[in-house]
């Protein structure tokens, strides 16, 4: 019965940590299958928009205090203002598939674009609840995505610290 038990919990064990090493991929996998099959409410279940909403604004709300300090509050509160629309417009289902569709939607992406592919990306470890994809070019930008329950979900995307292509 002793040898039982041991078993059972050595089992228990490798089935943990095969689940905890397999699943980030598998997350990740998931939402390109789905990105490609055009399937939005499948990749939209692995997504916090609300947390990718508040975080982008914050970064570029951030950005536009110190690129914009010789323009005046003026300035800022415009271009703060027209930057939070973009993000709420461009954080839908649809803006995320493009993020993890293998096949670009354009032959050269536009200047001033974030070029972040899931495609062109690689996984990285940050704890025991975070990875994140980094860009294999070094050239910076991250999705960061946070174990919730029993899943991964990703809740933030990480700009470049160099522009933003």
């Amino acid at each position: 019965m002793k040898r039982i038990l041991i078993a059972l919990a050595l089992l228990a064990a490798l089935a943990a940590g095969g689940w905890y090493w397999a699943s980030p991929w598998w997350t990740v996998q998931s939402m390109k299958d789905a990105a490609e099959a055009r399937d939005v409410d499948s990749l939209s279940r692995h997504i916090d928009y609300d947390s990718l909403r508040a975080s982008l604004k914050a970064q570029l709300r951030a950005r536009m205090e110190s690129g914009r300090r010789d323009e005046g509050l003026l300035g800022t509160l415009v271009a703060g203002g027209i930057a939070e629309r973009l993000v709420d417009v461009a954080l839908t289902p649809e803006g995320m598939r493009v993020i993890f569709a293998a096949a670009p939607l354009a032959a050269e992406p536009a200047r001033g674009t974030v070029k972040l592919k899931a495609s062109d990306m690689v996984m990285r470890r940050d704890g025991i609840d975070r990875f994140r994809l980094v860009r294999k070019d070094g050239k910076g930008g991250a999705l960061i995505f946070r174990l919730k329950g029993a899943g991964w979900m990703l809740t933030d995307i990480e700009l470049p610290e160099q522009g933003l292509n």
